[in-house]
């Protein structure tokens, strides 16, 4: 329960930074793979992977509004705008809308129908894709800020 709560204090710690000083960090996933826009682009619709750290602009995130911001000011946002289990999560234009729209809790990522992101499976090989899932608190939905 300590360990639990003092995780989710330093990623809202992070999460506040971010908002604050306007700086991006790393969003770490299981197995220390980070949240990654696939092949570096900024396109809208490019999937979002589990990558290998490496510090690569499309691995730097911050916390605006309540929104995850990355590469070229994009959002973190689930396709569609829909809360099925499995849809994938990709970059998009920021809009504000309910799927683009995420806050921390024990540790996860939660979204739009109290939904958490996801690697796909409990995988933690690269190129894993990243999904919005119901939240059951295993590995693959365990996040962390860097």
């Amino acid at each position: 329960m300590k360990k639990s709560c003092l995780a989710l204090g330093l990623f809202i710690i992070a999460l506040l930074g971010f908002s604050i000083a306007g700086s991006a960090a790393q969003v770490i996933g299981t197995s220390g793979k980070c949240l990654d826009v696939q092949g570096g682009g900024a396109a809208d619709g490019t999937p979002i992977i589990l990558f290998s750290c490496q510090g690569s602009p499309n691995q730097q995130w911050h916390f605006s509004n309540g929104q995850l911001v990355g590469i070229g000011g994009k959002c973190l946002d689930v396709q569609g705008g829909g809360a099925a289990d499995r849809t994938p999560v990709i970059l998009f234009r920021c809009h504000g809308s309910p799927n683009q729209q995420w806050y921390s809790r024990n540790g996860q990522i939660v979204g739009i129908g109290g939904k958490c992101l996801d690697a796909q499976g409990g995988l933690t090989a690269d190129r894993t894709p990243i999904i919005l899932f119901q939240c059951h608190g295993g590995p693959n939905q365990q996040w962390s800020v860097r």
